[in-house]
């Protein structure tokens, strides 16, 4: 055994040790799949709190009390059908009337922007939170952090094993690369959830369509951007094609023809 093999033995054995910790399978009832986590729900959800404590610092709350009830209604009522039932969600309007976005945080802290929420009609408003309880019942954030420490393990290794610079280079891209994929497989997922959500509570499901078109008619009204390819989000036009054959079984004609990984721009919700 040669000085660099053991160098990268004892340096994958010290990483493991430190920032690996014991793991056990939950069946996910979102994924339909048993899944290794080493973070537990309480820890989740503790996660959660710290960070909206410093989302709420930045951001003031919507001070519509009529917003807030509908939200709480609406989220409600799709929080009572979504396959993580243990957790308590909350749900807010953030006051903010040049962001059109929502997001989640893990343990089931959801926010939508006051510039998007009065925007959308409350099948849309759904169609939005449908989509954030979707990432917090398939456990999105907490893969991504888990994903993330281990992309960090890999580039370690990567760097160890390496030859040249050339090399560390190419292996670190494509190491992005499967992490961005990971990051898209988690958004058509959280859209698949989001119509069985729907479908579950009461809403309709098409709203989702209606929100994509209403971001690929903002979006085309801003300034073109140069070509990226670090996007953590799939392109609308492959969104609502997947969210098309979601609701009925296939994909009619325009999205067959629009579907490209090359062409139109994410959304940020």
């Amino acid at each position: 055994m040669t000085i660099k093999p053991i160098v990268l033995y004892v340096t994958t054995l010290i990483i493991s040790l430190i920032f690996i910790p014991p793991v056990f399978p939950e069946y996910n009832l979102a994924t339909g799949e048993e899944e290794t986590l080493f973070i537990s729900k309480q820890k989740e959800i503790n996660m959660g709190k710290s960070i909206s404590k410093q989302v709420e610092k930045k951001y003031d709350a919507d001070e519509n009390y009529s917003n807030q009830e509908k939200i709480d209604l609406i989220g409600g009522k799709l929080a009572e059908v979504s396959d993580r039932k243990g957790l308590i969600y909350h749900f807010m309007v953030l006051d903010e009337e040049d962001v059109e976005n929502a997001f989640a945080l893990p343990g089931g802290y959801i926010y939508i922007f006051k510039a998007l929420f009065e925007k959308l009609e409350d099948d849309e408003i759904a169609a939005i939170l449908a989509h954030e309880i979707g990432h917090v019942a398939a456990r999105h954030s907490i893969k991504r952090l888990q994903s993330g420490l281990g992309y960090q393990i890999l580039q370690v290794l990567v760097i160890a094993g390496a030859k040249d610079s050339y090399t560390r280079h190419k292996a670190s891209l494509a190491l992005g690369h499967l992490m961005l994929a990971n990051s898209r497989e988690h958004e058509f997922e959280a859209d698949q959830l989001a119509v069985k959500y729907l479908k579950k509570a009461g809403y309709d499901p098409e709203a989702m369509l209606r929100v994509i078109n209403k971001l690929i008619k903002w979006q085309m009204k801003q300034k073109t951007t140069p070509k990226r390819y670090w996007y953590t989000h799939p392109y609308l036009s492959a969104r609502r094609a997947a969210i098309n054959k979601e609701i009925k079984g296939q994909l009619s004609f325009d999205d067959y023809i629009n579907v490209t990984d090359e062409e139109g721009y994410i959304t940020p919700y």
